[in-house]
């Protein structure tokens, strides 16, 4: 017997203790341990450095502690320098943390000897793949892609020189593949890409070891249905790493996903599949977790319904005759298996952040035949925004009135928020699965910046869903969640890996200041936080959206609709409109500033106190 539900209790009452960290923040006393990490930054000791360490010790996000780093004038060298040592220092906690999870988990007997075993060596190969993360930024993010930045000023003139030289990999038919599992190598002025298990061929080596051992040892105790599907995908996915010629990579990963739709049990395991980091040769991050099936009371059939009658109803106002392209779109919604659920343990690119939910695989091969797997990590990141203290930023840019309408949802109508986070996230990865095909992201991605309005398209797709099925007490929870997200959005202007959703914030934020939701003068924003701005908001919103569904049916390239909204300068998107690039330069000028400033009002403190008077009163 298999107790998964007592398992995701240590998992979150673990996370918890993490998430408690933050309240060292106030601590005279921080520890020895703290203390050292200060050290090893190089910073002073102050409230902004150690929220900066926390940020990515708990939240595992670097952008924070970067920008200290920045703002006290390291050099970009010291910098990377910095970040390779914090990252070897979160790894080591993780993997700690890790094995502690799994030892109790089996002290207190909760899984069968397969699950425990397999969790085991879904730890021993996540050891590797820290490992092999390090290896992989140096040689991709820090050294190939530095080149190709220094060799051509625009990224499209780069792709042309990849796709002139063959400097790709190609599927099953031979066509060039949107995204790879490779590394360029340069000797001289003479070029090639090579698969993983050429270049990193000690990695590579090692995870066929750990593969190998736990496939052994879960063969002699594997008995039912569910525990071969597990087997059969790790033995796809070995093979995947391992695979040395170039034109067999895509359909040895192809085959790898096909079998992992297959497993469908509540303990998910997630190999590489998504590739933000890498804007030139689309090289798949080093991803590898266990994601946990949680408690919800989400109505998965309904929400499919709806999205459903709304992707219909959207072709209805696009005029679409396009059937092949219809049907595919249905039958991928159809055959999406959506898992409500919380990072167990994770490793790799993972140990450079989380995400709040995913939809994969993006191989329309794959999903052509199987569909998608849609995870969204909805009590993993409601508790984690309630544990992250408020920023001066905030207080800054929005009033008191505005900031307390999100704040009174977050900590005390959980069940709203939870709706919100349904509305718009759960219905972000559903809204990815409109209008794509087999061929959409390789003709629309000649220029590079497909995702860059994909993002923007999948966020506005749950908005529409929204739309076509408003609850009316929901409307303003969703609209402010929508005010707020694009705002902060502008923090990632120079974050390379998550520019597409900076881009996508660029396309919400014109739309609010042309609909005045937004206006912005002397350095002071303004929000029009009412229904009749809301419509106004949604009209504006709806008609774009179609705009772009045509875009899409077309299969135009994806800079033209970017262009509409924002233009680049020295590799930086500025919105057109000049309203809402004033803000965009203010609000990231205070960033770089202030970013990661505590609001030193005590609200965050009254809030906390609030919620446990109330939790308190609950249990008597």
């Amino acid at each position: 017997m298999n107790n998964f539900t007592e398992v995701l209790q240590l998992v979150k009452k673990r996370k918890d203790q993490i998430n408690s960290l933050y309240e060292i923040v106030d601590k005279d006393n921080i520890g020895s341990y703290f203390e050292s990490l200060i050290n090893l930054s190089g910073l002073k000791k102050e409230k902004n450095t150690i929220l900066a360490i926390l940020r990515r010790l708990v939240d595992l996000k670097e952008e924070n502690l970067v920008k200290e780093l920045e703002k006290n004038n390291f050099s970009e060298e010291k910098i990377i320098q910095i970040k390779h040592l914090f990252y070897n220092e979160v790894r080591k906690f993780y993997e700690r943390e890790h094995q502690e999870l799994i030892d109790e988990i089996k002290s207190k007997k909760l899984l069968n000897d397969f699950y425990q075993t397999l969790i085991q060596g879904v730890h021993d190969i996540g050891l590797i793949m820290n490992d092999f993360e390090s290896s992989w930024t140096k040689e991709i993010i820090e050294k190939n892609n530095k080149i190709l930045s220094s060799m051509f000023k625009d990224l499209d003139l780069a792709l042309d020189f990849l796709k002139q030289n063959k400097l790709y990999q190609v599927d099953r038919e031979g066509k060039i593949c949107e995204r790879s599992y490779g590394v360029l190598v340069r000797i001289g002025q003479i070029w090639r890409f090579v698969p993983y298990a050429k270049f990193f061929e000690n990695e590579i080596l090692r995870l066929e070891f750990a593969f190998d051992s736990m496939i052994d040892k879960l063969k002699k105790i594997a008995n039912t249905n569910e525990e071969f599907a597990y087997i059969k995908y790790l033995v796809k996915l070995k093979a995947a790493f391992c695979e040395r010629q170039e034109d067999k990579v895509i359909e040895a990963w192809q085959e790898a996903e096909l079998a992992w739709m297959e497993v469908k049990s509540p303990l998910q395991i997630g190999h590489p599949l998504e590739y933000y980091e890498d804007n030139y040769t689309h090289a798949v991050a080093l991803e590898w977790d266990i994601r946990l099936q949680d408690e919800s009371c989400f109505d998965v059939a309904k929400f499919i319904n709806q999205i459903n009658t709304s992707f219909e109803k959207i072709c209805k106002n696009i005029d679409l005759d396009n059937d092949s392209l219809k049907t595919e779109v249905f039958n991928n919604i159809n055959k999406t298996q959506l898992y409500i659920c919380t990072p167990m343990i994770f490793y790799g690119a993972e140990l450079r952040g989380l995400f709040s939910a995913q939809v994969v695989p993006n191989d329309e091969f794959v999903s052509a035949k199987l569909g998608k797997k849609i995870f969204a990590f909805l009590n993993f990141v409601y508790e984690s925004a309630k544990s992250k203290p408020f920023m001066k930023l905030s207080n800054i840019i929005f009033n008191k009135e505005f900031l307390d309408y999100g704040r009174e949802i977050l900590f005390f109508k959980e069940e709203v928020w939870k709706r919100v986070y349904e509305i718009s996230t759960i219905g972000h990865e559903f809204g990815h699965i409109f209008f794509i095909d087999q061929e959409s992201e390789k003709l629309m991605n000649q220029s590079g910046y497909f995702k860059n309005i994909e993002e923007y398209k999948a966020t506005t797709g749950g908005l529409v869903n929204f739309f076509y099925h408003e609850v009316d007490e929901l409307r303003m929870p969703v609209f402010h969640e929508l005010i707020k997200r694009a705002i902060s959005l502008i923090a990632w202007q120079k974050t390379e890996e998550v520019k597409p959703y900076y881009t996508e914030g660029l396309i919400h934020l014109d739309l609010l200041f042309r609909s005045r939701v937004l206006s912005f003068k002397n350095k002071k924003l303004s929000i029009n936080f009412t229904l009749e701005f809301y419509e106004r908001f949604k009209n504006l919103t709806l008609q774009n959206y179609y705009n772009l569904a045509k875009h899409y049916t077309e299969k135009k390239d994806a800079k033209e609709f970017l262009n509409l909204f924002c233009t680049l300068e020295n590799g930086i998107f500025l919105p057109i409109n000049e309203e809402c690039r004033d803000f965009v330069l203010y609000y990231y000028d205070l960033y770089e500033q202030i970013g990661n400033e505590l609001d030193d009002s005590k609200e965050f403190e009254k809030y906390k106190e609030k919620e446990k008077k109330i939790k308190k009163d609950k249990e008597k």
